[in-house]
């Protein structure tokens, strides 16, 4: 798409300044992460990270696979953001939802763009170089114009700035209806595919944060954005999900972490070089997590169930032996697992 440019009695075509890659980037993106004022279901999935926690656990629940629970444990930030996507294309699937969607942003910055060049007219402008510039004063954040984009209209300085303003102007009415065909012509998974600015890792990020997970059990970090130096859980889950197994038997940890680190066990791993340290010390090896010591705290009975139903297939995948399961898990219904994410989270 390109800027038809009228001055001094010639037409000359130069480049727009990221217009369509700044409408795809930012503003799709921006709009797709804050498109829980779209739908009432996606709002509640992603209105606070504590309900979107919560969505995808109840989700991998519904699902009943082992292989989602390996990868939710094992690959969590992938997993994660695949979810997220799931979630934007099922949602967006439909195509007038989608089109109305991306219409109203594409009318919004050309209103921007349109407001920028009459505010700019309004000063007093020597030559082309600075009533350019002081339209992308005026555009501010809404929308960035690179400073290489804007070498192509120097060549042009000496023109009539009054007349590029009227030229620019119907230029991107011309470009937003462009952009508007160009769009509807694109299935939505391809409008995401062409992002560099991905909207399931914008969310990842506003509802997960930093994506590091408790060292011996998974459990992910709940400190919130990625400017933090301390990283905790609130619910740790048996460690043997995290592959932790006992030294003499092999058989995976059914203690959770906050029990465990006011005890005299000993733990290895890779970051000990697998000799035994103790869980007391966990900070001398994992300074930046903070885990709450608390030897009343247990499982909930969502994590109870998963691994007693699941214990053989995590063992075999971690190639150890199946932990041994306490009597009291293996009473834990399907409903009483449900209810109790329900009660972790809070969720009414």
């Amino acid at each position: 798409i390109f800027f038809k440019i009228k001055c001094q009695g010639h037409q000359q075509q130069c480049p727009p300044p990221s217009g369509n890659q700044s409408l795809n980037e930012r503003r799709l993106c921006k709009g797709i992460t804050k498109c829980k004022k779209i739908a009432r279901l996606w709002k509640r999935k992603f209105s606070t990270r504590i309900f979107f926690q919560y969505s995808i656990l109840l989700d991998l629940l519904l699902k009943d696979e082992f292989e989602s629970y390996l990868r939710f444990i094992l690959s969590y930030e992938k997993y994660v953001k695949d979810w997220i996507l799931n979630e934007m294309l099922e949602h967006f699937s439909n195509e007038a939802t989608t089109n109305a969607f991306e219409e109203q942003h594409i009318k919004s910055s050309i209103i921007w763009i349109t407001d920028a060049v009459d505010e700019a007219k309004q000063k007093d402008c020597v030559n082309l170089r600075k009533f350019v510039e002081d339209i992308c004063k005026e555009l501010g954040d809404k929308l960035i114009i690179p400073q290489d984009a804007l070498g192509a209209f120097m060549i042009l300085n000496n023109a009539d700035w009054e007349q590029f303003a009227l030229s620019l102007k119907e230029s991107v009415t011309e470009m937003g209806h462009s952009l508007t065909e160009i769009f509807k012509k694109k299935q939505f998974f391809e409008k995401l595919q062409s992002l560099h600015l991905k909207p399931q890792n914008e969310l990842f990020t506003k509802l997960i944060g930093c994506g590091r997970q408790c060292p011996f059990c998974k459990s992910p970090c709940e400190a919130g954005g990625k400017e933090h130096t301390e990283h905790w859980a609130s619910l740790h889950r048996p460690t043997g999900l995290g592959k932790y197994r006992s030294v003499f038997s092999s058989k995976l940890v059914t203690n959770i972490c906050s029990s465990l680190v006011i005890t005299d066990r000993n733990f290895r791993c890779h970051e000990t070089n697998y000799t035994s340290h103790p869980y007391k010390l966990y900070k001398k090896i994992f300074r930046a997590w903070k885990i709450v010591p608390d030897v009343s705290l247990e499982a909930s009975n969502y994590w109870k169930y998963v691994m007693t139903k699941y214990n053989d297939d995590f063992a075999k995948a971690y190639k150890a032996k199946s932990a041994k399961i306490p009597e009291a898990w293996k009473n834990v219904t399907y409903k009483q697992a449900a209810e109790s994410l329900k009660e972790s989270f809070s969720i009414k």
